[in-house]
Parts: structure tokens; C-alpha cells; sequence
């Protein structure tokens, strides 16, 4: 079970998982929080152990490299006695394929939502060909959308903490809307 440390440890890994455990502790610091560096440590080593932090990833100036073909698959599923063993495929083709970012089953308008990221329009093509071929007998409705983004992907956003939630309330609410 995670604490409001553990959080904040995860919260400051995903800005930069390269900082030392100095840094977190000034993070944790300005949190409120005060544990010893060695706590910090044990804490992480004890979060990999679990297998909550699987590995460290770096992050990319994506303005300064090619830009990619972001697709975004909805595909309504049709009724089949043989849609569960079907979807198992489905699931590890998404889990396997480079080229996935997201993948996975909704609820709502749609059953299932893949995004999708590929080096020329081409190859995203040829994809969608593809997905369609292998997966045809179980799709009703099959629409792409290629994602022109005006933010990249921030990993920070999957463990940003209740104090960064308000902090950005804050900053943009107060100047809209009188308190």
C-alpha cells in the first residue's frame, strides 16, 4: 500500500528519474515531509522490489527529432461467441506491437482505444490495413483519426500529486473565477 511519501517519491521519479535522493528529499521537504536520505533509498528500492517502479525511461525533445504519425483506433466490437478468446489476441498484439502507446477496452460509445504512433503516414496505413485483416471478424465499426498533439506525452501526469492539482487550480481558476 502506497503513502502520501511513497506518492511524492513516484511524483519526483517521473519529473526526473536521474535526481539523487538529495533532491527528493528537498521535494519531500517542501511537501512537508522529512524523511533521511536512507528512508528515501529503502523506499524506492522497496517500490522496484514490488515492481511499482518497473524501470526508468528518459524523456525526448520531440521538437527536435522527426515528428510522428499519432493515430487514435475506436472500434465498436460485434456481438461473437468467440469475441473473449478473440479480445486475448487483441490485447497481446496491442501489449507486443512497438508502435502502441495506449491500447485497451472502454466503456461508453466505443469498446475499444488504441493509440498509436508510427514514423510516416505510410507505415500508419499499412497498420490500419493490417488491424483490420487480423481483427475484421470481431469489428462492427472501425474509425481512425490521426492526433496532431499540442503537448507531448508527460509520464508525470499518471502520479502527479493532489498538491499539483490545486497549485494548478490555482493558477488558473482564481484569475476566471472571483473566490
Amino acid at each position: 500500500m502506497l503513502d502520501n511519501i511513497d506518492e511524492l517519491i513516484l511524483s519526483a521519479l517521473s519529473r526526473n528519474s536521474r535526481q539523487d535522493s538529495k533532491e527528493i528529499w528537498d521535494f519531500l521537504k517542501g511537501c512537508g515531509y522529512n524523511p533521511t536520505e536512507e528512508e528515501i533509498e529503502s523506499r524506492i528500492t522497496r517500490l522496484e522490489a514490488e515492481g511499482i517502479i518497473t524501470g526508468y525511461t528518459i524523456s525526448v525533445d520531440t521538437t527536435k527529432i522527426k515528428r510522428r504519425v499519432v493515430r487514435v483506433v475506436l472500434v465498436t466490437f460485434r456481438s461473437s461467441q468467440h469475441l473473449p478468446r478473440r479480445l486475448e489476441g487483441l490485447k497481446k498484439y496491442s501489449a507486443d506491437a512497438p508502435f502502441v502507446l495506449y491500447s485497451g477496452r472502454t466503456r461508453g460509445g466505443y469498446d475499444w482505444i488504441c493509440i498509436q504512433a508510427f514514423p510516416s503516414e505510410e507505415m500508419a496505413d499499412e497498420e490500419s490495413d493490417n488491424y483490420r485483416n487480423l481483427f475484421g471478424d470481431i469489428i462492427q465499426l472501425y474509425e481512425v483519426y490521426d492526433f496532431i498533439p499540442t503537448k507531448d506525452p508527460l509520464l508525470h501526469s499518471l502520479v502527479y500529486t493532489r498538491k499539483d492539482y490545486k497549485k494548478f487550480l490555482d493558477e488558473w481558476i482564481s484569475p476566471f473565477l472571483p473566490r
